[in-house]
């Protein structure tokens, strides 16, 4: 790889880059992006909201795939070791957008304090946008545990159980949670057992346009289930499985038909542009903005899209550069 190159990652795939960078483009540049303007008062309909809980359940997925990659041992060192590596790849952009978000007051500052305590999706309402890198960081806190247990596929599904139980209890009979973060966590162990099981992908694959045809028919499923309760976030976790198995089933079939540098520089980058694209989208707002609701899409695809693109490419690449220098072996998003 040259200067300019992502740190390459030998273990990944094309198709996982590629689903990292195309669910991200989706949520920010339409699920975003439309209600910025006054173009599509209907931008948000069964279809539209069955594939953001698509694109939210692939990148959770990847995210327990990638994680799964290695071994993890449970002393002090080997979590030690597995916590200061994603805690220094994630937390501190994420600290510099909760700021940028308090500031430009997206969130509140009680919303920005619970982001940076990682506790937001046990004290609702969430930050907008950010919730989800607060959720994520929340499931690594298990991660090691549900990836020591994951060549037997049985003890780690009793202990996603068991957390997908604590989390309803929780918000049963002690406090309300942020319902998404029992939503998606059976999807991030799901993630994990893919990767450790081949039995499970080979199962997966010898189905796969069954998956895909259960995962279209589902889809519906994102009007009549509700992220407000119990009962209607549980009814979505079907539509969030297939679909995310789906994905990454068919994955590196679409990967090998594009340009590889192309897929490698927006995965790289998709993590940045989700931190600071509502940012650039205010400033760019506030800068100059159309009268006409479909010009006020072409202008924010046209120039806020591809600065927010440019800016979290820049901004992981600096970080990833100083990283670098204070850890030689820190890698890459």
């Amino acid at each position: 790889m040259t200067d300019k190159d992502p740190i390459p990652d030998a273990s990944r795939s094309l198709g996982i880059d590629l689903l990292r960078g195309a669910c991200i483009l989706y949520i920010v540049g339409y699920w975003h992006l439309i209600p910025y303007t006054t173009a599509l008062p209907g931008y948000a309909n069964w279809f539209t909201e069955g594939l953001k809980y698509v694109a939210l359940s692939t990148f959770v997925f990847c995210s327990g795939y990638l994680l799964a990659r290695a071994r993890i041992q449970l002393d002090p060192s080997g979590l030690g070791s597995f916590y200061r590596r994603r805690l220094l790849r994630i937390y501190p952009l994420y600290l510099v957008a909760l700021v940028a978000f308090g500031l430009y007051g997206i969130a509140s500052w009680k919303q920005v304090q619970d982001g940076i305590l990682l506790t937001s999706m046990f004290t609702p309402p969430a930050m907008p946008t950010l919730w989800f890198v607060t959720m994520i960081m929340v499931f690594y806190l298990a991660a090691p545990f549900l990836i020591r247990t994951a060549d037997r596929a049985l003890p780690t599904l009793l202990l996603g159980l068991l957390l997908t139980c604590a989390l309803a209890a929780q918000h049963l009979w002690v406090r309300h949670i942020d319902m998404r973060i029992l939503m998606y966590l059976p999807v991030f162990v799901l993630g994990i057992l893919y990767r450790r099981q081949p039995s499970w992908r080979a199962l997966a694959e010898r189905h796969r346009w069954l998956l895909l045809a259960l995962a279209a028919l589902l889809l519906p499923t994102s009007q009549i289930g509700n992220e407000s309760t119990l009962s209607g976030g549980l009814m979505i976790v079907p539509l969030l499985l297939t679909s995310a198995t789906a994905a990454v089933i068919f994955a590196d079939g679409l990967a090998a038909r594009l340009h590889a540098g192309t897929v490698e520089r927006l995965a790289y980058a998709s993590f940045g542009l989700y931190l600071v694209h509502r940012l650039v989208f205010k400033a760019s707002i506030a800068l100059y903005f159309p009268a006409e609701g479909w010009n006020q899409v072409g202008y924010l695809l046209a120039a806020a899209l591809p600065i927010s693109l440019a800016i979290g490419y820049g901004m992981q690449r600096g970080y990833d550069r100083l990283a670098s220098r204070w850890n030689p072996r820190h890698r890459g998003v």
